[in-house]
């Protein structure tokens, strides 16, 4: 089947010329005839191709072989002081994480170094620094991991030899348990006996600075001045209130004092003597002495009778007023209340003199809790270093106690790790040839593939157009239109001249290669 196009001047069904008419573009069917018309060349590239990658994969790709021991933390054992948290699956994690990284640090794979040597953990001799490949072996190879919520640890090494995977990784263990007795037992001693005197050091050296600012501020003891100088500002307060009161209460009775003396007069008449009084008083104990004598209808008795009515009569007629001796003399209501008066302003002045102290005593002892409180900032700091020195240093004694205790049980003390599968030479390794020799085969294919196609595209399409434009025409230029072309030529070259090139044979090419230029 032939895939045929109209283009301009051709005659219907007829093949595009190679250089003429515009083209789109290589769909599907084109690339796939592409392929199969170069499917020689494109199995030549993949057999050479698959080949030099098959043989670099079996010489370059080994097997591993993985070594695993696993490792058992007993936690109630621990002895690292104040153990990592508390409780719960916080204080499981804090631990395996602390024994995670002390079994994976430099210097457990320095001394397992050390013990073996580096030629056991590389398997050949190196020239150069033997120690630092060894290390960069060991940190490639060690990997350390456990299960969640599990208390065991475990550490794998892959080596390309398995005797040499089992004998690096049980050295790296055996490190790890002798370097975990030395950390924790023999240099915790030592270093807690040396923080422990840096913070008995620390406690001297806050106490005497909480002593110097004590002794510089006149103060004994902060808590107890400040104490003091509140209550004594709250006493005073009190006492001042109450000579306030009584000072105005004082005021207040002697201006009404003041006011009633106004209405009160200075002097009084004491006693006034008057004769018509002292007649009357003795005609009557007359008329009782002639009682005793005469009846009382007697001429004698009657005529005193009329006397003594006279002198009555006399008297309550105010006929005696202001005769006789008088005497006059200072008002004794008067005087008193002056008295109570100068007694009332005298206590009022000293009420107000009171007041007055009082509020100076005030002042003074607002003055000196101010100057408590703006120094409590200060003290606070101090005294908290000194309780935070003195907190430190028994924790400090307590650790070192609870050290040395545990240093004279024996090597033993801190073995809280249990080695419960040690490491054996693994039976099988795993190698990544498979995924190796896959790849090989991806990579080959695509690259043949591509190659094949870069070729089918040079013959079929670049060197088809090339003849077209290269052979020169004996016709007009190709710039001419095609009329101008035969009005030019001569007579028998018009009646022969075609507007088209010779056609190209495309008899070598599949049929699906022969892509059609299609029309814009």
């Amino acid at each position: 089947m032939t895939r045929v196009h109209d283009y301009p001047g051709a005659p219907a069904g007829s093949a595009p010329p190679p250089g003429g008419g515009s083209r789109e573009g290589l769909d599907l069917f084109d690339v796939l005839a592409l392929a199969w018309a170069q499917k020689g060349f494109i199995a030549l590239i993949f057999a050479v191709l698959f080949a030099a990658g098959v043989a670099a994969v079996l010489l370059l790709v080994k097997p591993s072989y993985e070594a695993e021991s696993r490792l058992l933390v007993l936690l109630e054992n621990d002895p690292t002081p104040s153990a990592a948290g508390a409780g719960g699956a916080f204080m499981l994690d804090q631990i395996m994480q602390s024994e995670s990284e002390l079994l994976g640090s430099d210097a457990v794979q320095r001394l397992a170094i050390q013990t073996i040597g580096a030629a056991a953990v590389l398997g050949e001799p190196v020239v150069g620094d033997a120690d630092r490949a060894a290390r960069k072996a060991l940190q490639t190879g060690l990997s350390i991991s456990r299960e969640p919520n599990s208390s065991a640890l475990i550490a794998r090494y892959e080596a390309a030899d398995p005797d040499r995977a089992a004998l690096v990784l049980n050295a790296v263990v055996d490190a790890y348990l002798a370097y975990r007795q030395q950390v924790l037992v023999e240099a915790g001693v030592s270093t807690l006996t040396e923080r422990r005197g840096q913070a008995d050091i620390a406690v001297r050296e806050a106490q005497s600075a909480l002593d110097v600012f004590l002794t510089s501020n006149q103060l004994a003891n902060f808590d107890s001045d400040k104490l003091a100088a509140e209550t004594s500002v709250s006493a005073i307060q009190d006492r001042l209130r109450l000579a306030a009161a009584e000072r105005d209460s004082a005021n207040a009775g002697a201006n009404a004092l003041q006011a009633r003396l106004a209405n009160i007069p200075e002097s009084i008449q004491l006693y006034v003597e008057n004769g018509a009084t002292n007649l009357l008083l003795e005609r009557r104990v007359e008329r009782e002495q002639l009682l005793s004598r005469y009846q009382p209808g007697a001429p004698p008795v009657v005529a005193l009778d009329r006397e003594i009515e006279a002198i009555e009569g006399l008297l309550a007629a105010g006929g005696a007023v202001g005769l006789g001796q008088q005497r006059t003399g200072v008002n004794p209501v008067r005087q008193a209340m002056e008295t109570d008066l100068a007694t009332r302003r005298a206590n009022a002045q000293a009420e107000a003199n009171r007041v007055a102290v009082l509020e100076r005593q005030l002042v003074a002892a607002q003055a000196e809790v101010s100057r408590l409180r703006d120094l409590e900032p200060a003290f606070t700091r101090l005294s908290q270093n000194v309780t935070a020195a003195e907190a430190t240093a028994g924790l400090l004694a307590g650790q070192e106690a609870i050290a040395a205790a545990r240093r004279s049980l024996g090597p033993g003390a801190a073995d809280a790790v249990r080695v419960f599968d040690r490491a054996a030479p693994p039976l099988q390794g795993s190698s990544l040839k498979k995924l190796a020799l896959i790849a090989v085969l991806v990579l080959s294919g695509g690259v043949a593939l591509m190659a094949g196609l870069l070729r089918g595209y040079w013959d079929a399409y670049l060197r088809a157009r090339r003849p077209a434009y290269s052979q020169p025409t004996r016709y007009a230029p190709v710039s001419m239109s095609v009329p101008a072309a035969a009005a030019y030529a001569p007579p028998a070259a018009a009646a022969a001249y075609t507007p088209h090139p010779p056609p190209v044979s495309y008899g070598d090419l599949p049929i699906l290669a022969r892509v059609a230029e299609r029309r814009a």
